[in-house]
């Protein structure tokens, strides 16, 4: 055997080794393709016996480039851990028993947030390149895919705004041909962009309107049930609706996701639109005009000025939709500065509401006919609506502390409430994933609150701390 034909088996060797090692380094019992996904979009992701979440928090203004480089990230990556039963399993020194990494990019900040579905993971992390000027240009956003396992890590987008100005959204959707396609939407500043994906294959972006896009509406999948088909969703929700500003005024138009054709529903050049939600097949929206404004629904089944039906006969700081047709029959929250209302699905106006708090608080989620809130502090507090007197009732000790900013960082999968908790260490203080399990109640019928995931180093809570 001649010196090149030896030095080519050793290279080949070489290879071989490399990729065994490479291949070695992403998990292994992955959950089914086809099972059930609950919570998606937020800080936690329930797929099969598996969950993920974000291990903590990592504030942009903290990242440096050693931050964003893959494979240094700790704090802020995607984790998973698997559950016995639906329980998290602990071992004796209270660790998770089953903890891998499957993203060490920053996913746990300001932009974060993640999906699942079938065999990806799609995430938005801060942009890891520079300037003309040598800055990090972290405040972009890159949105990413990478397979449930971890490979395949692939950046799809990078936003041209800075992550106050995006949002990001991916759901799957069943086509008239009965195939299946997953689609990325992305609003970065004032342009709309969406990709879509045929299982592992990126069919490219299309733009849906270059510029002056002022507000969207589009379908939110926080639960995937295959047995259900969750995909199969009604015409309505094959759409993302969108307003375009004009000079006085804007139009209010629709994207059909499938077919790539754009509708103009309304453009009077008197009427400006504020969308705020589709839900229970119907777009909810405030609509302003000679300089009145109400808050609306149309099921957009009709011509869309005679499907439109008033709620609210003035403007609101903020809205949650409740879902129809539940165990609860619920309606809109609402809030504005002199505290919290109510209106039942089919009711309206002044007469039809129902003051419930007297604080602005921030909505957090809703279960059934309980609405859990918070005002500038990470205590949360529950609000039975079927309780006439609308008491406020604390979930979580005083001394809690954690990372709050409006309704932000705080998610819930019908089981667990998930927030990032202050943890003070001996370099200084963090803020990592902890789990409000609300089926076991500790102590003064306050619910048990847990940390899950793993600490980078030095960031391990003071002694005093874990004896808490």
């Amino acid at each position: 055997m001649s010196i090149k034909q030896i030095l080519t088996f050793i290279t080949l060797g070489i290879i071989i080794i490399t990729m065994t090692a490479c291949g070695s380094k992403f998990v292994k019992d992955n959950p089914d393709t086809n099972a059930s996904i609950y919570g998606n979009g937020g800080m936690q992701v329930r797929k099969g016996d598996y969950l993920y979440f974000v291990n903590g928090f990592f504030g942009i203004e903290d990242v440096t480039s050693k931050d964003t480089k893959y494979g240094n990230v700790v704090r802020g990556g995607i984790y998973r851990t698997k559950l016995d039963n639906g329980n998290l399993v602990y071992d004796d020194d209270g660790q998770l028993v089953d903890c891998d990494q499957i993203v060490s990019k920053i996913v746990g900040y300001e932009g974060g947030g993640f999906y699942i579905y079938d065999d990806y993971i799609y995430y938005a992390t801060p942009n890891n390149e520079k300037d003309k000027y040598g800055e990090l240009t972290k405040k972009l956003v890159d949105i990413y895919r990478c397979k449930i396992n971890g490979d395949d890590n692939t950046r799809i987008y990078t936003t041209s705004s800075e992550y106050s100005s995006v949002s990001y959204n991916v759901a799957k959707i069943k086509k008239s041909d009965n195939s299946y396609a997953t689609y990325l939407m992305i609003l970065d500043g004032d342009k709309l962009v969406v990709y879509e994906f045929d299982g592992k294959k990126n069919k490219g972006q299309k733009v849906v309107c270059e510029k002056d896009v002022d507000s969207v509406a589009w379908l939110e999948q926080k639960n995937y049930i295959y047995s259900q088909d969750s995909g199969n969703v009604s015409d309505v929700n094959k759409y993302i609706y969108y307003t375009q500003t004009k000079t006085n005024s804007n139009s209010l138009n629709k994207y059909n996701l499938i077919t790539g054709q754009v509708t103009t529903l309304a453009d009077d050049n008197i009427s400006k639109y504020s969308l705020k939600a589709l839900k229970n097949d119907k777009l909810y929206y405030e609509n302003t005009k000679n300089g009145l404004t109400v808050f609306a629904s149309n099921d957009l089944n009709t011509d869309f000025s005679s499907g439109e039906k008033i709620i609210a006969y003035n403007s609101y700081k903020s809205y949650y939709v409740m879902d129809e047709g539940g165990a609860y029959e619920g309606g809109i929250l609402m809030t504005n500065d002199s505290g919290m209302y109510f209106i039942k699905f089919g009711e309206s106006g002044d007469g039809g509401r129902v003051k419930i708090s007297s604080t602005a608080y921030n909505i957090l989620f809703v279960d059934g006919s309980k609405v859990y809130v918070r005002s500038d502090n990470i205590q949360i507090n529950v609000i039975d609506l079927q309780d006439s007197s609308y008491k406020e009732t604390a979930i979580l000790g005083s001394e809690v502390a954690g990372k709050y900013d409006g309704s932000k960082y705080v998610d819930y999968d019908g089981r667990f409430i998930v927030y990032y908790c202050e943890v003070v260490a001996e370099d200084g203080t963090n803020y990592y994933t902890h789990f409000v399990d609300l089926t076991k109640i500790g102590e003064n019928d306050l619910y048990v609150d847990t940390f899950v995931g793993k600490y980078a180093d030095n960031e391990q809570p003071k002694k005093e701390e874990e004896d808490k």
